[in-house]
């Protein structure tokens, strides 16, 4: 077996930069276990999962099969995509909804933040559409860790507004 360049491996590691919320006056309403949940994958189907940002216990799920969806990778967690529903899905109870991205992160900074699309918990695209966090579109290049491009997957990125059909 051949040595691993440890260095060249993590060297993405380097390239990423911490954004903070780029809005100060308007603080929206942090998420709760409830309405702040982890993305995850199996094959070409997405679920949700409890958000390590909370206790687990006695939490309810929501269906993660259409609409859009906020999403925010935080610094504390490079290889994790939190995601929360704005209250204009309406596939989704308004008691787990969120306000924005910066309710999925609690204020804190995240490598990078956007929207998300789901017809038939299948991705259909996403974006860098996050106003209190601003990421430029080619930071997803130096912002993304290995696993997390598994999750968003290059090929469904647009920097254009997700509409639900």
């Amino acid at each position: 077996m051949g040595r691993i360049d440890v260095e060249n491996l993590f060297s993405y590691l380097n390239q990423m930069t911490a954004l903070k919320t780029q809005i100060n006056h308007y603080q929206q309403k942090p998420g709760h276990k409830n309405s702040v949940f982890l993305l995850e994958k199996s094959g070409t189907d997405y679920y949700l999962m409890p958000c390590p940002l909370f206790d687990n216990t006695n939490i309810t799920i929501p269906n993660l099969c259409h609409g859009i969806f906020y999403y925010a990778i935080l610094v504390d967690y490079p290889h994790q995509v939190m995601v929360g529903t704005p209250c204009t899905n309406t596939f989704i109870d308004s008691t787990k909804t969120i306000e924005g991205h910066s309710s999925i992160s609690l204020y804190r900074d995240v490598l990078y933040a956007g929207e998300l699309e789901f017809f038939e918990n299948k991705l259909i695209g996403w974006n860098n559409q996050s106003g209190h966090y601003r990421p430029p579109p080619e930071m997803r290049h130096t912002q993304l860790t290995p696993n997390v491009k598994r999750l968003l997957p290059e090929e469904s990125f647009t920097d254009l507004m997700l509409i639900f059909f």
